[in-house]
C-alpha cells in the first residue's frame, strides 16, 4: 500500500492512498474526521450533470460517485438530503448521513419506511451494506434491491468508517464482487461500510484529478472539504432550533395559564 500526503511535516487531514487486494488495484481517500477540519456533504443536481460541473461549483478536496439513479429520469432512486433539504426520494437501502455537527453515520433502513432526516444535514440513501461491525456481509437481495447486476462483478465505489474516526472513500475500475470490495475495505480498517453507484459511474476525485475517471454524467456525489463543518449554516440551524424551542416553551406556558 502506498500513501500520498502522509510524509514528515504533512498535517493535511485528507490524504490519498492505493491498495492492492486480491489482484485488484483500489484507489482510496482517507479523512481524519476527528481533526475537526473535514466537512463531508452530499451534492445533488436535478438532472444528470457532468462531473466537472459538480467539482467547479463545490471545489472539494475529494469526491466520489453518489447513490444510484434511474436512467429514465436522471433522478436518484432513494433519498438525498442536502443542507437539511430533501432533494431525492426513495425508500430502499442503507444510508450514509452527516449530522449537523459534521459526524458521519452509516446505518441500515427498513425497506419502504420513511426516515426522519431532521438530525442530518446531508445524506445518501439507496446504498448497499457491505461491512457491518467489521464483518463482510453484503446481501443486496435481503435489502430488496432488484437489479441482479449488483450480485456480479463490476467496477465499484464505497465509503466506510473506522474505529478511530476516519472516513474511507474507495474505488476500483477492476470488476470485483461486493465481498471482494468489502475485504479491501477491512484492509483499510473499515468497520462499517456501504457500496455506492458503480459500473460506468465509478469515480474518485482527489485534489484536481480524477484518480478513477468516469465520462458518465451523475446525479449525486459525496464530497470532502478541508474546513470545519461548524460554519454559518450550522449556526443558523442552531438559532432556528433555539427559536422554536423558545416558542414551544412559551406556547406551553400560555396553554397552562389558560387551563387555570
Amino acid at each position: 500500500m502506498s500513501i500520498a500526503g502522509a510524509g514528515p511535516g504533512t498535517a493535511r487531514p485528507i490524504r490519498y492512498t492505493t491498495l492492492k487486494s486480491e489482484n485488484a488495484l483500489y484507489h482510496a481517500v482517507i479523512a481524519d474526521m476527528a481533526s475537526g477540519q473535514v466537512k463531508a456533504e452530499a451534492l445533488f443536481e436535478p438532472k444528470l450533470t457532468k462531473f466537472w460541473s459538480f467539482i467547479t461549483k463545490s471545489q472539494p478536496a475529494a469526491a466520489i460517485t453518489g447513490t444510484f439513479f434511474a436512467w429514465e429520469t436522471g433522478m436518484p432512486v432513494a433519498d438525498v438530503i442536502v443542507d437539511g433539504v430533501q432533494k431525492g426520494s426513495g425508500h430502499v437501502g442503507s444510508v450514509i448521513a452527516v449530522d449537523w455537527y459534521g459526524k458521519v453515520h452509516i446505518f441500515d433502513s427498513e425497506h419502504k419506511k420513511q426516515l426522519d432526516w431532521f438530525p442530518y444535514r446531508h445524506a445518501l440513501r439507496g446504498t448497499i451494506r457491505v461491512v457491518t461491525n467489521g464483518k463482510v456481509n453484503p446481501n443486496p437481495k435481503a435489502q430488496k434491491f432488484k437489479d441482479r447486476g449488483l450480485w456480479g462483478r463490476a467496477a465499484r465505489t464505497a465509503i466506510g468508517t473506522t474505529r478511530d474516526d476516519h472516513l474511507v472513500m474507495l474505488a476500483t475500475k477492476k470488476s470485483v464482487t461486493l465481498s471482494e470490495l468489502g475485504r479491501a475495505m477491512t484492509e483499510l480498517g473499515v468497520t462499517n461500510g456501504i457500496s455506492l453507484d458503480g459500473g460506468g459511474s465509478t469515480m474518485l476525485y482527489y485534489r484536481g484529478a480524477q484518480v478513477v475517471p468516469t465520462g458518465r454524467k451523475l446525479s449525486s456525489m459525496f464530497v470532502l472539504h478541508e474546513r470545519s463543518p461548524i460554519d454559518n449554516d450550522f449556526r443558523d440551524h442552531m438559532k432556528r432550533i433555539a427559536r422554536n424551542q423558545r416558542r414551544g416553551a412559551l406556547g406551553g406556558v400560555l396553554s397552562l395559564g389558560q387551563q387555570r
